[in-house]
């Protein structure tokens, strides 16, 4: 009899362990899912943005940003390049270089310094109209069409049709330009 107590308490100590390291094995793997889950909630939460002059708010990712705040994002970047006047070009250029990829600022910077040269010297304003936008999302590159007027001093406006095309980089949470083109559509 004596010995049938004990081999009974044997079993239940036993089965008690059985079902301790059950729930050890069942918290860790618990403990395990939801790691992954945070890191990948931490890389993929989104942040309301409003872009410059725009009252529409976007929702975008760490590492990943929706077509309507690139083609917001590049209709802002379009406009400070190109609404410019003797007096505002300097900062709105420098303002720009500010989005421009590390690796291309000398380059674009030679090109901003030049076109500022010319519009003190020429007293030029102009005004960028964009008609059409275009946003590829795949590429993140966004081409845009319109009517771009330039007064030149006091004289009458002069008005183009334009074709621009911006490649734009987002990562971390930050836009940057990689290349900012004037497309020659009779080229073509």
């Amino acid at each position: 009899m004596e010995l049938n107590a004990r081999q009974s308490s044997n079993k239940i100590l036993a089965m008690l362990f059985v079902g301790l390291l059950l729930l050890l094995v069942l918290s860790l793997a618990t403990s395990l899912g939801l790691a992954i889950d945070n890191r990948a909630l931490r890389s993929t939460r989104s942040t309301i943005v409003t872009p410059m002059g725009y009252d529409a708010p976007f929702a975008i990712a760490e590492q990943r940003a929706s077509p309507a705040y690139l083609q917001m994002m590049a209709l802002s970047l379009l406009a400070l390049r190109l609404n410019v006047s003797p007096e505002t070009v300097d900062a709105q250029h420098q303002f720009l270089l500010g989005f421009v990829r590390p690796g291309a600022q000398p380059d674009f910077k030679v090109t901003l310094a030049g076109e500022a040269k010319r519009i003190k010297q020429n007293e030029v304003n102009s005004a960028f109209y964009h008609s059409q936008v275009n946003v590829v999302p795949g590429s993140r590159v966004v081409d845009i069409r319109g009517l771009l007027k330039t007064w030149i001093g006091n004289g009458k406006p002069s008005a183009e049709l334009k074709h621009y095309r911006l490649s734009l980089n987002y990562a971390d949470g930050v836009t940057s330009i990689e290349r900012f083109l004037e497309v020659d559509d009779d080229a073509r």
